[in-house]
């Protein structure tokens, strides 16, 4: 009875992922179909590999020990450590958390203090590792969906390590999966172009002062400079055309 209740509460929650999927899939394709086709090629990827690679292990139970593929050799033991990697959400959590945090936060703290004496620059490379980090959340959980899918198939077959029972719960989490992964690739791309660039420009309005302070000589030095690059080109033509009238 509990499980019926689990897999029916699974059920509902995949279809409403689904949905979501399909209206992340409809707004991706008009800016980014090149995104949708990188997902769903990470997805069938692992999923036709580890399915190559369940089959294998199953077939050849009694002589896997002794092949390439065993978890002693070199290549069986990266192909289990990369599935154990892939399958880790909260070792992905903290590796994600971590570059985003080790990029983006002493550059706000030095934006802070350097503000004091109006010396604050802006800040470099947040969009990309924004972008690096979503993405990366985004190539995992497709990943992951692919070798649950492989894991479910495997179910109909590779007993005892799979049993048929363990189909259900695999085909729903990974549907689950690979449409949180595209949820979260389409509400990425539609906050990043519209309501979260909308939503600095509000946020920046009243603290507009204090942020001229804070980068008061900064951003006199970014305009000498872009004077002395704009006007870079009109002094070298006159030295040119200078040196060419006096040789004449």
């Amino acid at each position: 009875m509990t499980g019926w209740i689990l897999y029916s509460a699974l059920g509902v929650a995949d279809a409403v992922l689904l949905g979501g999927l399909i209206l992340a899939t409809l707004y991706l394709r008009r800016k980014h179909p090149g995104h949708v086709f990188t997902i769903w090629y990470a997805f069938w990827l692992m999923l036709i590999l580890f399915s190559g690679l369940f089959y294998y292990v199953w077939a050849s139970e009694r002589s896997i020990s002794g092949s390439i593929l065993s978890g002693n050799s070199p290549i069986g033991g990266f192909i289990v450590w990369f599935q154990k990697t892939s399958m880790d959400f909260h070792d992905e959590r903290y590796l994600i958390a971590s570059i985003y945090i080790i990029v983006v936060l002493p550059q706000v703290f030095s934006y802070l203090v350097s503000g004091i004496f109006g010396c604050a620059n802006r800040l470099v490379l947040v969009e990309w590792i924004t972008a690096a980090v979503t993405w990366l959340l985004i190539k995992f959980l497709a990943v992951l969906s692919g070798i649950l899918m492989a894991q479910a198939i495997a179910a109909l077959y590779a007993k005892p390590v799979l049993r048929p029972a363990d189909l259900p719960p695999k085909l729903l989490y990974s549907i689950m999966m690979i449409s949180l992964s595209f949820i979260v690739a389409g509400v990425f791309y539609f906050t990043y172009e519209y309501r979260f660039r909308r939503m600095l420009v509000k946020i920046r309005k009243p603290f507009k002062p204090l942020i001229s302070h804070m980068r008061r000589y900064a951003a006199s030095a970014e305009a000498r400079e872009a004077k002395k690059k704009r006007y870079a080109w009109l002094r070298t033509r006159a030295r040119k055309l200078a040196s060419g009238v006096l040789w004449n």
